[in-house]
Order: structure tokens, then sequence, then C-alpha cells
């Protein structure tokens, strides 16, 4: 019960962000997609819109607003997957919410573009809606770093906890400045260690040849564990382990499976330190030009999405590990108390170095925020 209701509270706070954030631009119609009708913004159209709230029952919801169409996002592979499950579920419902008015075409894969690509291209319009780390953002939004700082929570309700608690809004106007909009963001699962031999302790870290993402905060936390971080391109890592180039990656299960890197790896251990993050992100302009009414529709999207997959992802997750752990033969471990003995300095000093590249007291307040939900 106490899940179920930090659950709700999670979405509800962090949707309410959604609809009430504003900011400025110049107006931005997606590649082929139909501009929308109400060209004077959210007070330009008249709002027809039947309920005012954001609800988590949608049967037979109606949100009659003018049509408009959109274009998403994202440089993954969603097919299989729980993302992937609940696109299908309310793109489809979004259309049915709006006899049809209301219109996002997605495009995963990379059609698009990779993630700098999406980011940059919905910065500039050409993009409506981008889905992805933050991780993809930091050269735009340099703040959004704090978000990657590892060993900060026990589970991924705290990290929501947090996130729904009003760091969204603290967030928020630096979205703007870039002349973005955060849809919403929110943590689906951790990311976790595969490798060729099993990670027992400290020992076991040193000199480990592991991929990272190209990220210096990720590679200072690895490196302060004594592993030998190296970036990668995701792309490359299922050769440079089945060629043993590399020991070891850290992904979240929907990655590993994903890429099939349970067939070159043998072991996978929860290290559990860095929260996967998922964010929706849109063209701040085109989001301000939406009537109340396209508005509605389109938080109640995000709403439903969200919690399609806060909801399921454990479970999804359980699915992946049996899978692997039935087909493949992989053996899973938890995490040796000498090694979660040493991630507190090794955050720290992730701390030390994000400080000299982003505001002290915005990275503190980050990890005050973090240490309030765990009693750390």
């Amino acid at each position: 019960m106490k899940l179920k209701k930090l659950t709700a509270l999670t979405l509800a706070l962090s949707l309410a962000l959604s609809l009430t954030a504003c900011g400025g631009g110049n107006d931005s119609t997606s590649g082929g997609g139909a501009s929308n009708s109400s060209s004077g913004g959210s007070n330009g159209g008249a709002s027809t819109a039947t309920t005012t709230e954001i609800v988590d029952d949608t049967t037979g919801l109606k949100i009659p607003c003018e049509p408009i169409e959109l274009s998403m996002g994202c440089s993954g592979t969603v097919e299989g997957t729980i993302m992937g499950d609940a696109l299908d579920k309310y793109l489809a419902e979004l259309k049915e919410w709006t006899d049809g008015n209301f219109v996002i075409n997605f495009y995963p894969s990379g059609q698009l573009g990779g993630d700098t690509e999406l980011i940059e291209g919905t910065q500039m319009g050409s993009v409506d809606i981008f889905n992805g780390s933050p991780s993809a953002q930091i050269g735009l939004i340099p703040e959004l770093a704090v978000l990657d700082i590892p060993g900060l929570f026990e589970n991924m309700e705290q990290c929501n906890e947090v996130l729904s608690g009003g760091f969204l809004s603290e967030i928020e106007p630096y979205y703007n400045n870039a002349g973005l909009h955060l849809l919403t963001a929110y943590g689906t699962s951790f990311r976790i260690t595969s490798s060729n031999d099993a990670i027992n302790s400290m020992d076991d870290l040193k000199g480990l040849n592991i991929r990272t993402q190209e990220n210096k905060y990720h590679m200072e936390f690895w490196r302060n564990l004594g592993a030998n971080p190296t970036p990668l391109a995701f792309g490359e890592v299922y050769i440079a382990l089945q060629q043993h180039m590399l020991d070891a990656q850290e992904n979240p299960w929907v990655s590993y499976v994903g890429a099939k890197l349970c067939e070159v790896q043998n072991y996978m251990t929860f290290t559990n330190h860095i929260p996967f993050i998922s964010t929706y992100v849109m063209n701040n302009a085109k989001y301000q030009s939406l009537s109340d009414a396209q508005k509605q529709a389109l938080n109640q999207f995000i709403y439903s999405m969200q919690k399609y997959i806060i909801e399921g992802t454990a479970a999804d997750d359980a699915r992946m590990q049996k899978e692997c752990e039935d087909n493949y033969g992989l053996v899973c471990n938890e995490l040796a108390d000498d090694i979660k003995a040493a991630y507190p300095a090794a955050t720290q000093a992730v701390v030390d170095l994000m400080k000299q590249d982003v505001d002290a007291a915005f990275v503190d307040k980050y990890v005050e925020n973090a240490k309030a939900v765990t009693g750390g």
C-alpha cells in the first residue's frame, strides 16, 4: 500500500509541472505534420476539454481538442519492452480520447537521429518531443548532471520521490532557458553490472575493464572503486565483450537484454549505482502554442505512459532476469558488502568533480534532497 501511494504521489506531482510551467520562444511545426490550428497559443483558441484533471481511469475519456500532429523520437529500440507496450497502448488511446484529432507520430531506433541530434532537433523545432536519458542533454543543460550522481538511492521510489517532490520545478527553468519544456522525468530501474567473471569483492573490481558511457562522472565513480572505465559506443559493446576486449558493462535490464549481451556475459551484479531516468522533453514554443485542451490531452498521455511504465518495470525486469537465467545460465549476485561500503567515498568524488562544472549549491541541494528521503 505504501508503494502504491508513493507512486500516485510521484505521478501527480511530476505532471503538475507540465500543467503549469510556461516559457517563451518562437513557434514551430513538426516535419510533415499538421500545425496547431490555435496559432495564438493556449489563449488563442477556445478550450473544449470536458475534464480539468489528469485521471487514472481513462475508460471512455473524451478530450475534444483542435487537430494537431506531433513528432516524437528516441534513439533506442522499444520493441518487446514495457515502453513499447505503453506506447502502443497510449498512442492509440490518445487518438480515441480526442476523436482522432491529436496524433503523435513516433520514430524509435534513431530514425530521426541519435540522442544528440534529437535533443538539438527538439530545441530547434524540427522534432516536437524527445524521449531519452539526461546524459544526452548535459551539453545543453549542464545542471542535469546531478541526475547521474551514483550511490544516492536505495530504490527507485526514493529517486522518484525526489523528482516529484519539487526538484522537477527546480530543473524546468534551465530547460526553458534552452528553449525546451520538460514534460516529465522519472526513474524506471537502476543501472546494473554484467561481467565475464563474478564480482564478489573490491578485489574483483581492481583493473576491471568496464564499458561506460562517455560521461566523466560515471567514469570517476568506477575509477574510485578501482576499475578501469572505458567509454565505448553502445553498438560496439557486444563485439568488445565477445572478444574479451572488455570485462564488464553497466546498463539497466532492458538495454542488456535488448542488445543480447546475455549471449556474451556470464554474471550480473546488482550494483544499482545510477538510476536510469527517462525524460520527455518538448520544444517550449510548441508546447506554449497548444490550446488548453491540447495540453490536457498531451499531459494525460504522458501521465498514463509514465504510470504504466513505473508500475510495470519491476515485473518486466524480473521477467528478463528469469529468461536470462533459464536460457543463458546467467548467474546473478547481490552487491558485496565491501563494495557497498566504498560507495560513499566514490560518490563524494563524483560530487566534488561535478561542482567544478555546475553550481555547487544546486548540486548540494540535489544531494540533500536525496539524503532527506533515504535518511542518509
